[in-house]
C-alpha cells in the first residue's frame, strides 16, 4: 500500500482525519497563535503568478548562511541592519557565507500591507497558512508573508510586509520552518511538533498537538538542556537518529544554545493524566502517532509518502511510547526506566 494511504488508514482508525493537498488552494494551520500585532490589511490578497514574477525589490545586498542540522540555507537580499540582527538572533546556527547551499531564499519587499486577514480583529487566532501547487513546487502565503518554493531548483522566494519588528520575524521564521520540514526529508530526517530535552547526553523527544504539554515538560526539566519546546529536528547522523534544535523551534522565541545533535533515547506521545505511566507504541500505530505531528509536509501526497517512510525507519531503531503524565517532574522516573 502507498505510504500516504497506509498512514491515512491508520490515522482514520485512531480517530484523526487526513488527506493530501490537491492541486488547488489548500488551507493549513500552524500551532502558534497570532498576537494582536498581526497584520490586518482589511481584505485578503491572494498572490498570483503575476505578483510573484513582479517582485524585484530586495531589502538590501547582504547574505546570511544558516546551518540547520545537515541543511544549509542562504538568505539573500537582506539589509545590513537585518543581517546584523539575524546574526545575533540565530547565533549558534550562523555559518560562514560561501560554498554551496541546500536552498537559497531571495527576500523581497512585499509591496502590500498583508495577505491573509485576521478575522478576529487582532485577537489571537490559530495561525493560518494557505498554499497552491506550482509547476515545480508550491506557493504559500499567510498574514505577513508570501513565498514560493521550487523543489528541484532548490530556490525560494519570500516576500515580507515589514522590514523589521514582529511581522518580519514571524514571517521569516515560519517560512524557514516550512523549508526545513520539506528539505530535511531528503536527508532522511523530519521536523516534529515536539519538545526536545537532553539528559545525560541523550535526547528525549516529547510530541503531541498544541496543549499536550510540550512546553510544560521543558519547564519541569530545569537542570537539563532544552533543544526546543515546540519543534524538534530529527536527523540521521553517524548511522543513527539524533535530535537537534533549530533557531526557530521555540514557541517562546528563544534560541537553543547549541546547534549540535544528540542520540535519541525515546519518542514520547504526551497525554495529560492524573497518573504517571507509559505504554509502548509500535508498528502502524506508532508511525501514525508520530506522522500526525509532522507539520506542513503531510498535506502533499508526494511528501507524505516520503515522510511516512522516514518516520517508519526511525521507529525501527528508537522506541516510542504514549506517556501519561501530570504536571510534576515525576514523569522522568518513568521515562528513564530501563535506560540502556
Amino acid at each position: 500500500m502507498a505510504g500516504w494511504r497506509y498512514i491515512s488508514a491508520v490515522l482514520n482508525a485512531i480517530g484523526q482525519s487526513f488527506s493530501p493537498a490537491n492541486a488547488g488552494v489548500c488551507a493549513n494551520v500552524i500551532s502558534s497563535l497570532v498576537e494582536s500585532t498581526a497584520v490586518d490589511p482589511g481584505g485578503e490578497f491572494v498572490p498570483g503568478d503575476d505578483y510573484f514574477s513582479a517582485l524585484e525589490e530586495p531589502f538590501g545586498t547582504e547574505s546570511l548562511d544558516l546551518g540547520i542540522g545537515p541543511l544549509r540555507m542562504r538568505l539573500d537580499g537582506l539589509s545590513s541592519r537585518q543581517a546584523d540582527a539575524l546574526k545575533q538572533r540565530f547565533r549558534p546556527f550562523v555559518v560562514e557565507t560561501g560554498g554551496s547551499s541546500d536552498v537559497v531564499i531571495r527576500l523581497r519587499q512585499a509591496g502590500v500591507p498583508g495577505f491573509l486577514r485576521n478575522p478576529n480583529g487582532g485577537r489571537p487566532e490559530t495561525y493560518r497558512l494557505e498554499s497552491r501547487a506550482l509547476a515545480d513546487g508550491r506557493a504559500l502565503w499567510s498574514y505577513e508573508f508570501a513565498g514560493t518554493i521550487e523543489a528541484r531548483g532548490r530556490q525560494a522566494l519570500l516576500a515580507l510586509v515589514r522590514s523589521d519588528g514582529p511581522l518580519f520575524d514571524r514571517g521569516l521564521e515560519n517560512f524557514l520552518r516550512i523549508l526545513t520540514a520539506s528539505f530535511i526529508l531528503d536527508s532522511d530526517g523530519f521536523l516534529l511538533h515536539a519538545s526536545g530535552v537532553v539528559r545525560k547526553g541523550r535526547a528525549y523527544v516529547f510530541f503531541g498537538p498544541s496543549g499536550a504539554g510540550k512546553t510544560t515538560v521543558t519547564h519541569l526539566s530545569p537542570g537539563d538542556r532544552v533543544l526546543s519546546d515546540d519543534l524538534t529536528l530529527v536527523v540521521r547522523h553517524d548511522g543513527r537518529y539524533e535530535a537537534a534544535g533549530i533557531p526557530f523551534g521555540m514557541a517562546h522565541h528563544h534560541v537553543p544554545d547549541t546547534c549540535g545533535s544528540f542520540p535519541i533515547a525515546s519518542f514520547n506521545r504526551l497525554v495529560q493524566s492524573r497518573e504517571v505511566r507509559r505504554e509502548p507504541l509500535a508498528g502502524a500505530r506508532a508511525v501514525a502517532e508520530v506522522a500526525s505531528s509532522l507539520p506542513f509536509v503531510m498535506q502533499e501526497a508526494s511528501k507524505a509518502d516520503r515522510a511516512v517512510d522516514v518516520v517508519a525507519s526511525a521507529l525501527r531503531e528508537i522506541p516510542a511510547y504514549r506517556l501519561h503524565f501530570r504536571r510534576d517532574a515525576g514523569f522522568w522516573d518513568v521515562v528513564e526506566e530501563n535506560r540502556g
